[in-house]
């Protein structure tokens, strides 16, 4: 049974002997008990599993025993040949413990053990307890230590001498190679003495001349000479204090009277001053029982018992409130009449009241309850800006429903009246009292009336300021896209091409009257006539039109009418050309005949057989031209108007012909033959052109779109849902056909939304000693690895529900597992090396 695909199904479990195999009810699977206890797989026993083993976590409860290479992730790996684990370990080995003997490495470079040399940047240490980098003994570039000894790079500390640059303190050095000077420079100045490590160094110094000592601390000395700088606290003599200029003299210092005079030029503090008996100052304040003389200077505070200023001084106030100069000089109060200046400008958020307004008044912001120009000469209102300047009358603010709006555009140079309310404009020409005639109201262009109404009704339209006689008069071309009415006399023209209508005669207009008019337009509601009708120019009528009898077009006369089978009463000599189509009930056709006859069935049909076989017709639309073409979104070609039929949707226009049921007729359709002897006839082929058919051919993806393009459920957004829907509402049509690129194959219809494969067979492939032969492998490539064969599809599947036969050398046939197959490709497993085998496959997918 191995070459027969099966399938099983056991709705209350499955059990193999007691404890051999168990499946239970809820899908607990296992095997060695009969009791798999909540696990999906229970197995009792040893296990052996030859392929890959997937899993997201891994729990071992006992030991485990690995036969090959172990590898945790990328970073770990552990040989059991050679017992050796490969990994970087990170942190500084503070809880490493119990190392094991014998020489091991930590990272790479690096050489430890417990009884023998360590090595840091080499793992070939064995003359050193430590060494770094290279053997200092053989001349490379490292260090070794042994002994209490340091080897670098060659040269031992115990043999006296260094290479290169040292750092640090050299404990045990007692001479420099080369001797160096010292000296000592600056404030203090010494002798050089040579210093070359063997003995002390004592400099005998002394202060330069130019020594400054800047210092929180004491200097003591026998005398100071130059200039001092600083608090002399000890100081008890002073050589000339006439050379002192700042500090503070205690008061023990001072004599409590100081007889000679005290000249300073500086500031004096004293906490009471007393000049004599007469004047004391403290607190501010100055007493004294007279003052003489002028005072120059501020005064503050209060002059209680002064009533005269020595000097009277003028008070005025100027800028934009003027008044008269006062003299004042402190013996009485002063009132100033003050007026408003002639550029006096208000700039204010408050209220300015006042009985009389002269000048320009402007205002950036706020409002005015009322403005009233009174003037006895001209006066003027005037709004400037740089924009637009708007007047706005009425309750609402700015542009409101309940406001009027005067608005100049700067720029367009455009004047506009809005009114924003639902009432009217009206414009009384005289609202006062009074007799006499009134002036009208006008509109003018560079001074000249283009629009005028007088007081009494006359309007004209550029009269240019003729007096009006009649009630409307126009100057220049007038058009009425509408009726109008005319009750009285209307009279066209002057002179002798004078016409006039509604004269009160019979006719409109008199049997007398000749038209003889070579430009314009005339139009009569009936034209009548009676003899010949010669046009000389375009004729154009906006009624309908009919004639008896033929109707020639690009003809004076029907000399050159065809007379066939079909003998035409309307013909055209030229080419013709209709913007809304052409309709017609009997023949449309195309021919070359010379008498415009279409083509008739040649053929003789037996008087037993007329009412079965139909009439082979070339039908009522021809064709007979030396190419045709059909530029067009949809063509449709039915026998006759559809009828609905139920279960095709709600219109099912064109999908069962009317007379479907009676005589079961359809429409055939011929390609090189002139009866077509099925629904669909190819005649003829040739082999010196293209004799095949092209199918629809899409790939992959975008033959997944068409097949499910129908089902709003999952394409409703797709250009071409709503078309799709309406013609195939149940999906794919069976018998549908089409190719698919990505694979190269022809597939049919299968499902609703789906297409197959008209073979079963998607790839095949034949191996010879592990190799692929290069004569097969459609869709397939091999790759051999240990005892697994790897094939991949060139072409991803649809799904990896196909089948894979599989035929050795010599041997049976079988299928490959589920398990081991995707979509992308499939394995082989073998029991030995899959490189050594001879076998072919087979993919089979419906």
């Amino acid at each position: 049974m191995a070459n027969y695909r099966k399938s099983f199904n056991f709705r209350s479990g499955l059990q193999v002997d007691n404890d051999n195999f168990l499946v239970t009810p809820s899908g607990l699977v296992g095997i060695g008990t009969t009791n798999p206890q909540n696990y999906l797989l229970n197995v009792y026993g040893d296990t052996r599993v030859t392929g890959l083993v997937t899993t997201g976590t891994l729990s071992v409860g006992g030991t485990s025993i690995f036969y090959d290479l172990v590898n945790i992730g990328s970073g770990i790996t552990m040989d059991p040949t050679s017992g050796i684990i490969s990994a970087i370990f990170y942190g500084d080995g503070s809880n490493l413990s119990g190392l094991p003997a014998g020489e091991w490495t930590i990272s790479e470079g690096v050489q430890y053990s417990e009884d023998k040399p360590v090595g840091i940047l080499t793992n070939s240490n064995t003359n050193y307890s430590l060494q770094i980098g290279g053997d200092p003994a053989n001349s490379e570039i490292g260090v070794g230590i042994i002994n209490g000894n340091v080897i670098i790079s060659g040269i031992t500390t115990s043999n006296g001498g260094f290479i290169g640059s040292l750092t640090g303190t050299a404990s045990t050095a007692i001479k420099l190679e080369n001797a160096r000077d010292f000296s000592i420079t600056g404030d203090l100045v010494s002798n050089t003495i040579s210093f070359n490590g063997t003995g002390n160094v004592s400099f005998a110094s002394t202060l330069s001349d130019s020594f400054s000592a800047n210092t929180s601390g004491i200097i003591t000395a026998s005398s100071f000479y130059g200039p001092l700088t600083g608090t002399a606290t000890t100081a008890t003599n002073l050589s000339n204090a006439a050379n002192i200029t700042t500090g503070t003299i205690s008061d023990a210092r001072l004599p409590n009277i100081i007889t000679s005079d005290i000249d300073s030029s500086g500031l004096s503090t004293f906490t009471t001053l007393k000049v004599g008996t007469g004047i004391t100052m403290f607190g501010g304040i100055i007493t004294a029982t007279t003052f003489d003389g002028s005072f120059t200077g501020d005064l503050t505070g209060v002059a209680s018992t002064a009533n005269k200023l020595e000097n009277s001084r003028d008070f005025s106030v100027s800028g934009d409130i003027l008044s008269q100069t006062i003299s004042f000089d402190g013996t009485a109060n002063v009132a100033l009449g003050v007026t408003l200046s002639g550029s006096f400008s208000a700039n204010t958020s408050g209220i300015i009241t006042a009985n009389t307004f002269s000048g320009i008044i402007t205002s950036t912001s706020g409002t005015f309850n009322e403005i009233r120009i009174d003037n006895d000469t001209d006066s003027s209102l005037v709004i400037t800006s740089d924009q637009s300047s708007i007047i706005s009358i009425g309750a609402s603010v700015g542009a409101g429903n309940s406001s009027v709006e005067i608005k100049y555009t700067s720029g367009s140079g455009r004047l506009d009246i809005n009114n924003y309310d639902l009432g009217g404009v009206s414009i009384n020409l005289h609202e006062g009292s009074g007799a006499g005639s009134t002036e009208g109201f006008s509109v003018k262009y560079d001074n000249i009336k283009k629009f005028e109404v007088t007081y009494d009704g006359k309007v004209g339209i550029n009269r240019g300021g003729v007096s009006l006689t009649r009630n409307l008069e126009i100057t220049g071309d007038t058009y009425v896209n509408g009726s109008s009415e005319i009750v009285g006399v209307l009279t066209v023209g002057v002179g002798a091409n004078k016409v006039t209508l509604g004269d009160g005669s019979a006719l409109p207009i008199s049997n007398e009257q000749n038209f003889n008019t070579d430009s314009g337009i005339s139009t009569f509601k009936n034209f009548n006539v009676s003899n010949l009708l010669g046009v000389g120019g375009t004729v154009t009528t906006t009624f309908d039109s009919y004639t008896g009898r033929k109707v020639g077009v690009g003809t004076t006369n029907d000399a050159g009418f065809v007379l066939g089978n079909q003998t035409p009463i309307f013909q055209i000599f030229g080419s013709g050309y209709a913007t809304e189509g052409f309709m017609t009930n009997g023949i449309l056709g195309i021919t070359t005949d010379p008498n415009g006859s279409t083509q008739e069935d040649p053929r003789i049909i037996p008087n037993n057989l007329g009412g079965v076989v139909p009439s082979m017709t070339y039908g009522t639309f021809q064709v007979d031209c030396t190419a045709a073409s059909l530029v067009t979104e949809n063509i449709l070609l039915v026998p006759n108007f559809g009828v609905p039929v139920a279960g095709f949707g709600s219109t099912n226009l064109g999908l069962v012909p009317s007379n479907y049921n009676t005589n079961k007729y359809l429409t055939k359709v011929g390609v090189n033959t002139y009866f077509a002897r099925s629904l669909f006839d190819v005649g003829a082929a040739s082999t010196t052109m293209n004799s095949y058919f092209i199918l629809p051919s899409l790939p992959q993806t975008d033959l997944n779109i068409v097949a499910d393009l129908w089902n709003s459920s999952t394409s409703s957004a797709l250009t071409g849902h709503e078309q799709s829907r309406k013609v195939t509402p149940n999906g794919l049509v069976p018998g549908g056909i089409v190719h698919n690129q990505t694979t190269d194959t022809i597939q049919v219809r299968s499902g609703a939304s789906s297409f197959r494969n008209i073979s079963p067979v998607v790839a095949f492939a034949t191996v010879d000693g592990g190799s692929l032969v290069s004569t097969d492998g459609y869709n397939l490539a091999l790759s051999n690895s240990s005892n697994d064969a790897n094939w991949s599809f060139s072409t991803a599947l649809q799904s990896a529900n196909y089948t894979v036969m599989v035929s050795n050398s010599g041997t049976t046939t079988y299928s490959i597992p589920e398990v081991d197959k995707t979509t992308t490709g499939f394995k082989i497993i073998f029991t030995s090396s899959a490189s050594a085998r001879s076998y072919s496959v087979m993919v089979l997918q419906i």
